[in-house]
């Protein structure tokens, strides 16, 4: 099969890039043709007048994405085109272009993007869904994207305007991470659930090793400091738990005042340091009696629960979103009331004095990613969802 997979790179890599990359190298790995159409957010970094004076039109609608995507599929004519994410360089022009050529196209759901302008259904500190049913200006006066007007403008005028006009209607079909983001993009209108398909993030083979059954009491954080992670709750937490070593490896633009909370609360168990990766990252899971993920937003699938899962660390999670689907609460990890840093201690004490059920939550975590969310599962999942959206691009040509 040739498959055309489509993406606006951000500037900052993220989860969503690492997921693009690993099913890119999965398709090819299995003998599929894989082709790329993409785009750099770091060219915005070299705009000069003209370009920025443009970058509002193109956002809304790219030419430039229209004439090369069509140019693109006339010369290689791909079966399928896989979209992840077209903003703000590539537009949804995208969909216009692969819907006039034909193309059966799938969206991978990556974030809320086409219900919220920021994409993140979390504004000044709290979960919002103001804008989800399509009046998307509720976000221009609280400056939810990036805290400014003109952006939050930007956003919330181009996804209105393609929700008005129809041309998410264009897209085959979707694929969401998880049955709770799924759900969300059918209650609100987006689309019809017979066009949406779940299928998880995954790690491609070969897995890493787990850790020792017995680990020293320590819990780790990973992940941007940033609101919507709730790391203070955990910082708050650790002060019921002295006897309690918690690291938090990463950084992002809370780092400063989550490390101020620490010391306020003059916590020496708290340590912070910094972003951490490679084998060192593993190293430090697979030492770690668990990973706590205190979001306070509505994560999709983030890939730190399936790191830790592939270590044998059980995680501890806000009862939140996805979260409270992926991990099964007693079982394959715990979860706690999001923000309630009381709620949150009492679990890790649990943690801590029944080490045989931690060790044996975090055995079932493992398995449970060999089952559900290995490369194998993944590769079918994605190729069931090739299917019905051809299925689909050849109902809607029959009925023109």
């Amino acid at each position: 099969m040739k498959i055309l997979i489509v993406h606006n790179h951000y500037q900052q890599p993220g989860g969503e890039q690492v997921a693009v990359e690993a099913q890119r190298a999965l398709l090819r790995g299995h003998g599929h043709d894989v082709l790329t159409y993409t785009r750099h957010n770091a060219e915005i970094l070299d705009f000069g007048l003209h370009e920025r004076a443009l970058f509002f039109p193109r956002t809304l609608y790219s030419r430039r994405t229209y004439h090369e995507l069509t140019e693109l599929v006339r010369r290689e004519r791909p079966d399928i085109a896989h979209v992840h994410n077209v903003f703000p360089l590539l537009s949804p022009a995208v969909y216009r272009a692969l819907d006039d050529a034909g193309v059966p196209t799938v969206q991978t759901i990556h974030n809320f993007r086409f219900l919220c302008p920021n994409g993140l259904f979390f504004t000044q500190g709290r979960a919002c869904e103001r804008c989800s049913h399509g009046f998307t200006l509720h976000a221009v006066p609280r400056r939810c994207y990036r805290d400014s007007y003109v952006l939050s403008a930007l956003y919330a005028t181009t996804i209105a305007f393609h929700r008005r006009v129809g041309t998410f209607g264009l897209i085959d079909h979707f694929i969401a991470l998880s049955p709770f983001s799924a759900a969300k993009l059918v209650d609100n209108g987006l689309v019809s659930r017979d066009r949406i398909s779940v299928v998880g993030n995954f790690l491609p083979d070969p897995l890493p090793a787990p850790g020792p059954a017995h680990r020293p009491p320590r819990v780790l954080f990973l992940g941007r400091l940033s609101p919507e992670k709730g790391v203070a709750t955990l910082i708050e937490a650790a002060a019921h738990l002295p006897e309690l070593t918690v690291g938090v490896l990463g950084d992002g633009p809370d780092a400063a005042s989550l490390a101020a909370l620490a010391r306020s609360q003059g916590l020496v168990n708290v340590e912070f340091l910094g972003k951490v990766t490679g084998e060192a990252k593993w190293a430090a899971m697979r030492q770690a009696r668990a990973v706590v993920i205190p979001s306070v937003w509505y994560e999709h699938f983030p890939f730190v629960l399936l790191e830790s899962m592939a270590t044998g660390t059980p995680a501890i999670a806000s009862r939140l979103g996805s979260l409270a689907e992926l991990i099964e609460d007693g079982q394959t990890g715990m979860l706690f009331r999001a923000g309630d840093s009381e709620d949150l201690a009492k679990k890790l004490h649990l943690l801590l004095t029944d080490g045989q059920g931690a060790t044996a939550m975090g055995e079932h975590a493992r398995q449970a990613l060999e089952t559900h969310w290995c490369a194998k599962a993944h590769l079918a999942g994605l190729l069931r969802s090739y299917e019905l959206a051809a299925a689909t691009r050849a109902a809607k040509l029959r009925s023109r």
